[in-house]
């Protein structure tokens, strides 16, 4: 493995071309072992067509020759009959993809709108942290009051989107410490958890409930007092960073492993 330096004097690891043994590139993509290629080509046909080139000179120069038509060819049509893993083009691969990327930057940009909108709509109603709220700890149980620590939006997608025709998950993004700690019955104490956020915060539309496809069943903070909150406060960096934001969607919604 070899080193090179970027524009800000940091390495990063790269190859070294087993052709012509210059740095960040390989001998599949190697230029210079592409004209070599073709030269040598031209020099055994010029060699075959000599009227002293016979017996077995002969015979292991056309084979040289064939071989070397291979390698050049192999080189000129590279990825040219590949198919993408993403669309099921040829002539380019998943990572180099048009299609794939004009997909990731969509989703990015719809995602970050979302998250901004989702994030006003919280400080509008001062849910942040330190805000009171009462959380369920299992169906069934009386709500216990919790103040809220963090909210997560790192995670949060458009497919946590109130929507009229598709079904839309609730977000798991609100984590809390109860105001008193308890045991359940099976002598587990419990002092902080998780819960939903409620999907009123993510019907940006604003649709009427009645007209939703379908409300998730999860069990969400009920907001008791609000507190003063900011977007700013809300929304980390790589909650809205295009570059982290994009990252993300490409390894968990377009390529998820």
């Amino acid at each position: 493995m070899a080193y090179i330096t970027d524009e800000n004097g940091n390495y990063k690891r790269t190859v070294t071309c087993g052709h012509c043994y210059e740095k960040g590139h390989n001998k599949g993509s190697c230029e210079k072992r592409k004209v070599d290629l073709a030269e040598r080509v031209k020099r055994y046909e010029e060699e075959l067509s000599g009227a002293d080139m016979d017996g077995w000179r002969r015979t292991n120069t056309e084979r040289y020759l064939e071989r070397t038509k291979s390698d050049l060819n192999k080189m000129m049509t590279k990825g040219q009959n590949r198919k993408c893993g993403y669309c099921g083009e040829t002539g380019h691969t998943r990572r180099t993809c048009p299609e794939r990327k004009s997909e990731v930057t969509r989703i990015t940009d719809e995602t970050i709108d979302f998250r901004n909108r989702v994030a006003e709509r919280l400080v509008n109603d001062g849910f942040g942290p330190g805000a009171l709220v009462k959380v369920q700890h299992r169906h069934g149980e009386d709500a216990r009051l919790a103040v809220v620590t963090s909210i997560s939006f790192s995670d949060l997608t458009t497919r946590c989107k109130a929507s009229k025709v598709d079904y839309f998950n609730g977000h798991n993004g609100v984590s809390f410490q109860y105001l008193v700690p308890f045991e359940d019955g099976y002598g587990y104490s419990y002092a902080d958890g998780t819960c939903y956020l409620s999907s009123n915060y993510t019907n940006v539309d604003d649709i009427p409930e009645s007209e939703w496809y379908r409300n998730p069943s999860n069990n969400a903070a009920e907001l008791l007092s609000g507190v003063d909150t900011s977007e700013d406060s809300l929304l980390t960096e790589e909650a809205i960073d295009r570059k982290k934001v994009s990252k993300w969607v490409a390894d968990n919604i377009v390529d998820p492993r």
